[in-house]
């Protein structure tokens, strides 16, 4: 199910029995079956498993004497309060768009992952299947466990400041046709890269 709200940038593929509402997904991203994302904007080539879900809305866990969310919302029913005393949800993570979670270009996402809303994953990293995300996750790093920990990053300091200022995915299609053979290394492709640049 695609909600009419939502955005494709193009090639992007659904798994069976997928949720996709009030969403972007950038170009070639694809999520699998049984997935259930909301008010998510996801970038370019992301590969994202089955059964992911974000999850939404909070519950007070100091202070309040209840959990319960008649004791401090209004939107709900019964409820013992005339104003809103516990901030469910995160607000939109830009004033422009309404979407409260973001998962960043290049990310890998395994099976049965749960994403706590208004987290942001940075570009290029992965989550092990199983994990819950509740806090950012910084490019280029793996995480997993619940709740996710980093376990390690994947490349070198220099190599992932290379990509985060080079972004490749946002190169034309026909430029990341002609250099994807440098795509399986990472120093290939610096190399490469950084050669071009001084042959200019």
């Amino acid at each position: 199910m695609i909600g009419y709200s939502s955005k494709l940038e193009g090639l992007n593929k659904f798994g069976e029995k997928s949720i996709f509402i009030g969403s972007k997904i950038g170009y070639a991203s694809y999520i699998s079956k049984n997935t259930n994302l909301q008010n998510v904007n996801i970038g370019r080539y992301c590969s994202i498993g089955p059964n992911v879900i974000t999850i939404h809305g909070t519950h007070p866990a100091k202070v309040f004497v209840s959990t319960h969310p008649s004791f401090f919302s209004t939107d709900f029913t019964p409820s013992y309060t005339r104003e809103q005393l516990f901030e469910e949800k995160p607000a939109p993570l830009n004033s422009k768009e309404p979407y409260t979670t973001l998962i960043g270009n290049d990310v890998w996402i395994g099976a049965s992952v749960n994403i706590i809303e208004g987290v942001k994953l940075g570009d290029g990293c992965i989550v092990a299947a199983g994990s819950l995300v509740n806090k950012d996750v910084e490019p280029y790093s793996i995480v997993g466990g619940v709740p996710a920990k980093h376990i390690r990053y994947r490349f070198e300091p220099n190599e992932i400041n290379f990509l985060m200022d080079f972004k490749w995915w946002n190169k034309p299609i026909e430029w990341i046709k002609e250099n994807s053979y440098c795509f399986t290394n990472i120093k290939s492709f610096i190399d490469s890269q950084s050669l071009k640049k001084e042959n200019k």
